[in-house]
């Protein structure tokens, strides 16, 4: 049994920081699925960003392995044992090490989402237009076009056939009101500028609040951390083993 109030309120106090803990793990579990099937996040991913679909999927391995370590310090703490709070503390150390690392790339490689970009849009168009692009990654820009209302990577001349009907068609812009993100092309015609300015912020954005949100979890974690640790000095002997 836990000695003394001091360790019994500590006690109470890791039960609900790991029910805490585990909300969270199904809550990055959520974010992760959400940004592989959510309109404008599933067609960035089709478009194969790299360090985008990288920074995806160790959401989605965070907010498994984060579920799992708050569901056995739960229990740990709950039936006051030694060796599953040990086990929970070691693993509560290890993610905290990972999440920060994680999330240093994170902020770090906000800068370089530019480049990234720039490398995975010269792969995909490799001295060609988009018609003649493998038909996902026509989709893909189609619908981000739609959603982004932008046209093209640089502008509308990537599109060879924008007539409707065809892929290209989300590039007009002849129905907006305001013509603020419209130029006229070489027909005259309204078409809503280039998506690399309009991909960039977005991209840039999720990736620093991933990154920021990945460190703050981490050091909340280092302070279950602590008050596990509290908990098993205080443990008697006759504790559970």
């Amino acid at each position: 049994m836990a000695e003394g109030c001091c360790a019994k309120f500590i006690k109470v106090i890791l039960i609900g920081f790991n029910l805490v803990f585990w909300i969270i793990g199904i809550a990055f579990l959520g974010v992760g699925i959400w940004a592989l099937v959510d309109d404008r996040m599933k067609n960035v991913t089709d478009l194969d960003l790299e360090m985008f679909n990288t920074v995806t999927y160790v959401v989605i391995g965070v907010g498994a392995v984060t579920f799992v370590i708050g569901f056995l310090g739960c229990v740990g703490a709950w039936k006051e044992s030694k060796c599953m709070l040990i086990m929970y503390s070691m693993f509560l150390f290890a993610l905290f090490l990972a999440e920060v690392a994680a999330g240093a790339v994170g902020l770090i490689w906000k800068t370089k989402v530019a480049e990234e970009m720039d490398k995975a849009f010269a792969d995909i168009l490799d001295g060609e237009k988009l018609d003649q692009s493998p038909t996902g990654i026509q989709e893909a820009m189609s619908n981000l076009q739609g959603l982004f209302k932008c046209c093209g990577i640089n502008n509308y001349t990537d599109w060879t056939n924008r007539s409707p009907g065809s892929k290209g068609a989300t590039c007009s812009c002849e129905d907006e009101t305001s013509k603020t993100d419209c130029e006229r092309d070489s027909s005259n015609n309204w078409v809503y500028k280039g998506c690399r300015g309009k991909f960039e912020p977005y991209l840039v954005d999720i990736v620093y609040l991933i990154g920021l949100v990945v460190l703050c979890l981490g050091f909340v974690q280092l302070i279950g951390f602590a008050f596990t640790v509290y908990l098993i000095r205080n443990l008697s002997e006759d504790g559970v083993v």
